[in-house]
């Protein structure tokens, strides 16, 4: 101690100055890695084949604007006025996709649908020639619920009515989607109302309604339009800027349509998103975490300068760490990022024990008292080299899984606990001596220890608290089979994101998603073969590729085509109905097929709700019309005559339509490769020739179990399969996989070392008890709580294990050499400074609960419970064990027979080593 008096300024300016260089190297050569390919080893086949994909057809729509699609030509307009506005930053979004225009393409409209489709248009197409026939011949509105009634009827004994065109699922009674649709606009009409729906859209199948509606990106249901957007900002920062204005002018449109609704997601705004909050949330944090936990050390030290103290060295020791991270990493992960919290969180324990063995020595030595600096830097160094080596060797398998990045953060754990170890061990004892008034006193040999006992406990009754210790982690080994270990990156997100939110609208309502896996081919036929292959896996929702842009198999297409051409010939449907319509002669019409609708509805059964909704709606409008029909108002004649016009009108155009589309299927060639537009040729095919496809999954693979299927499914297509879904599967199996084997190993590691320093193996087995039976107190509370090991929450568990291994390797360090220790078992100091350690990281991280994003509340939640849990182990079930201990020991005989090999050795040993003393003596 005389040293540190002597050189106490000169350790502090060293100290200083090596700091200041540390924070120089650092900002100059640190950097900070945000890509999740940065957290895999660099040399693995997939992360090269992703970067390899990524540089042959660029990183694109990583922002997606999901309109709610309340009616297709406002969201079209929408999506119009939003592209017109964007255009004006081309510096931030220098690509917009969401519409092909599709004139070139119209031509082929028919030959873009699946075969089994066309072939169901075919069929209908034939099986309704008569009733085509007849409303041509007697063009009025009569004659088509006429002809609708008759349909009717002979469906009711097994014939089935689906539309002129329409591809329905045939129940018993037929699909009255057509006739409801009619009846909308008949009842529209008579009431003075505009009608805009297309009274025959129901002719076309949906896909080609889609060509007819300009191109645009709607999801299978039609409940979304999606807007792809391409950010040019490629770090964190930019695409931060990026996404606020990209939201900032949707907000902007969005004004001009009152109740659209739309929000931006996709995998760069989640990314941006999830980054912003929690580190907006962690900032309150931290400051929270600041004001607690100097409120506790002035509490329990009772002194604002050995706060500041311990403030100074732990500021002055992660400058020392950031330094060598530099020097020896060079670079920083997102998972090592959280590195620094976790290093003060293990190590502001040292200068807590240091101080509270301090001021036990102060109460027998006096303050200002150099022999009390000597005795606690003496007797207290012990245990917190003891506990700092073993949460070092316990981060240290983390450095050795083939998880790059919890690899480097197990090395920068490692090298940061090391190092805040010694800058405790020099920096305090010196900045202690240099801000207090120590005169010069009495060796360490003249230090006689007077603990006093924690809370005057008596520990009458250890049996009980071991005994509960071991019911403890029985039922933690139960619980353990219910905590689960969450691998959905999105639930550890803000629930109330924009980008979250919609990402949880696309999956839930339209089972879309914004990730996809990603294969490349070298040629056309292999394109096919692929796509085929792909689109038969049970977990694909739809693959796109180039050929989602061009017809494929012509040849038969054509072939039905051909076969629809008689009846297209044959059928002129006028422009005009042939005369007024007898108002009358059609409210008799329209009740006869109230009348059978209702009598087949009698038979419906549970499984045709759908088919009993449209019953309800062809009884409501007919209900409706049929007065207005009744009252002779010369109005409702005029408008039934208008509708008439507007219905025959409508149904010429949209056979001239469908007729034209059959010749020009026929007669146009198909388009080609370079027919197709720029964007489209840019997204799918490179510049070497390599062709890329999509696949979408039909689950939410944001769940472990359905990524797990639709990976290996893409596997078993492509072993070099690689996107979003496959990184994230290997990046959680590999993390998952990591953090066990690395648990495992550190206990293991651990377990070795303790018995190595205690060189007794029972005293190793008392150190871990805090360990053991605060991890499973911790379990028990995560199942009482709902709360699972998530990717986030994880991480922090190597501080909860340390923790506890430090608590049991102070307490037990002091009992085994301490004689008055072992009297009264645990001493105040050794278990304030145990309370103090635990309670400053349950308050330093209990504030991340303030958090919305879910990962970091966890973390904290986790952090706390797991604190507290060490704590109250390490306070009442470790000296119940040492109690019992203790009363083994005293009760052994004071005779013990003299057959222990080691007793004669040990004998033999000393007896020589007094016969040397003894020679040296006579010399």
């Amino acid at each position: 101690m005389r040293s540190f008096q002597r050189f106490a300024w000169p350790i502090l300016a060293v100290a200083v100055v090596l700091a200041a260089v540390s924070v120089y190297y650092t900002v100059t050569h640190l950097s900070i890695r945000t890509s999740r390919n940065d957290l895999v080893a660099s040399d693995q086949r997939l992360v090269q084949q992703s970067e390899k994909i990524d540089r042959a057809f660029g990183g694109r729509d990583g922002m997606v604007v999901v309109v709610e699609n309340g009616h297709p030509k406002r969201a079209i307009k929408f999506a119009n006025d939003l592209a017109a506005e964007l255009r004006r930053y081309p510096d931030h979004f220098p690509e917009l996709f969401y519409h092909i225009d599709p004139e070139r393409l119209k031509r082929s409209a028919l030959l873009y649908l699946d075969l089994p489709d066309l072939d169901k248009i075919k069929d209908g197409l034939l099986n309704q020639q008569d009733l085509l026939s007849g409303l041509a011949a007697d063009p009025s509105l009569t004659t088509f619920y006429g002809l609708v009634n008759d349909r009717i009827a002979r469906a009711m004994i097994g014939e089935v009515f689906t539309g002129f065109l329409a591809d329905q699922e045939k129940p018993d009674l037929p699909d009255l989607s057509l006739l409801n649709a009619s009846l909308r606009g008949l009842s529209a009409s008579l009431e003075g109302r505009q009608f805009q729906e297309s009274l025959f859209s129901g002719f076309f199948p949906k896909e080609l309604n889609d060509l007819e509606g300009a191109g645009y990106f709607f999801t299978d249901n039609d409940k979304f339009l999606l807007f792809l957007v391409t950010p040019k900002g490629d770090g964190y920062a930019s695409r931060t800027q990026d996404l606020a204005l990209l939201r900032k002018t949707v907000d902007q449109v969005k004004a001009r349509y009152p109740g659209l609704e739309a929000g931006v997601t996709g995998p760069d705004a989640l990314e941006a998103d999830e980054m912003s909050s929690s580190m907006k949330d962690i900032t309150l944090a931290t400051w929270l975490s600041l004001v607690g936990q100097l409120g506790l050390l002035i509490l329990f030290l009772r002194s604002l300068r050995r706060t500041l103290v311990e403030g100074v060295v732990l500021v002055i020791g992660l400058c020392w760490t950031f330094g060598l991270v530099s020097l020896v990493v060079g670079h920083l992960n997102l998972l090592s990022l959280i590195f620094a919290p976790l290093v003060l969180g293990l190590t502001i324990d040292y200068g807590i024990h240091w101080f509270c063995r301090l001021e036990e020595e102060e109460r027998t030595a006096g303050q200002g008292s150099v022999t009390a600096l000597t005795c606690t830097f003496q007797r207290e160094t012990r245990g917190i080299v003891y506990a700092g080596l073993a949460t070092t060797v316990s981060f240290v398998p983390l450095a050795f899984v083939g998880f790059k990045g919890l690899a480097e953060l197990g090395l920068i754990l490692a090298m940061g606990i090391l190092v805040m170890l010694a800058a405790t061990l020099i920096l305090v004892p010196a900045l202690v001596i240099v801000t207090g008034k120590y005169a010069a006193g009495e060796g360490a040999e003249a230090c006689a220890p007077q603990p006093k006992p924690f809370l005057q406990l008596a520990w009458r009754r250890p049996g009980l608290l071991a005994a509960l210790g071991v019911a403890i982690v029985a039922l933690g080994g139960v619980s353990l089979h219910a905590v689960k270990f969450d691998l959905n990156p999105l639930h550890l997100q803000n629930p109330n994101t924009e980008s979250v939110v919609w990402e949880y609208k696309l999956i839930e309502d339209s089972k879309y998603s914004t990730s996809y896996g990603a294969l490349a081919t070298s040629s056309l036929q292999e394109l096919k073969a692929r796509t085929e292959a792909l689109k038969r896996l049970p977990t694909v929702s739809h693959v796109e590729s180039v050929l989602s842009f061009l017809p494929q198999e012509v040849e038969a297409k054509r072939l039905l085509l051909t076969e629809m051409q008689p009846v297209l010939n044959a059928v002129n449907i006028p422009r005009a109905p042939v005369g007024p319509v007898e108002p009358q002669a059609l409210a008799g019409v329209l009740s006869r097929i109230n009348f059978k609708v209702a009598e087949a509805a009698k038979n419906l059964g549970p499984d045709q709700a759908a088919t009993r909704k449209q019953v309800e709606e062809t009884n409501r409008l007919i209900n409706q019309i049929i007065p207005r029909l009744s009252t002779g108002d010369p109005n409702a004649a005029n408008r039934l005559d208008e509708y008439s016009r507007k219905f025959f009108s409508d149904l010429r155009d949209t056979w001239a339509l469908f007729r034209g589309y059959v010749d020009s299927g026929l007669t146009v060639p198909p388009p080609t490769l370079e027919d197709l537009p720029q964007p489209v040729r840019e997204r799918f095919v490179s510049k070497e020739g390599a062709y890329l496809i999509r696949v979408f999954p039909s689950d939410d693979t944001w769940n472990f179990g359905p990524l797990k299927k639709f990976v290996q499914n893409l596997w078993s297509v492509d072993p070099n399969a690689v996107g979003d879904p496959v990184l994230l599967y290997t990046f959680t199996l590999g993390f998952r996989n990591s953090i066990l084997w690395a648990a495992g190993m550190a206990l293991l590691a651990v377990a070795v070392m303790l018995v190595l320093l205690f060189r007794s193996l029972k005293m190793a087995l008392l150190a871990l008890i805090p360990l053991v039976v605060g991890t499973g107190l911790t379990i028990n509370l995560m199942w009482l709580l709902n709360l699972p090991f998530n990717q986030a929450n994880v991480l922090f568990v190597p501080l909860i294990l340390g923790e506890a291994i430090e608590f049991g390797i102070v307490i037990l360090a002091r009992w085994r050499v301490e004689e008055s220790a072992r009297a009264i078992t645990l001493p105040a100091s050794t278990a304030k400074g145990v309370a103090l350690a635990a309670l400053t990281t349950a308050v330093g991280f209990g504030s991340l609960m303030v958090s919305g994003h879910q990962g970091t509340f966890s973390l904290g939640l986790l952090a706390t419970v797991g604190s507290l849990s060490g704590l109250l182990a390490s306070l009442s079930i470790l000296p119940a064990f040492l109690r019992l201990v203790e009363n083994t020991r005293s009760r052994q005989p004071a005779f013990q027979p003299y057959f222990s090999l080691g007793w004669w050795l040990s004998a033999a040993i000393r007896k020589k080593a007094h016969e040397k003393a003894a020679l040296d003596l006579d010399r």
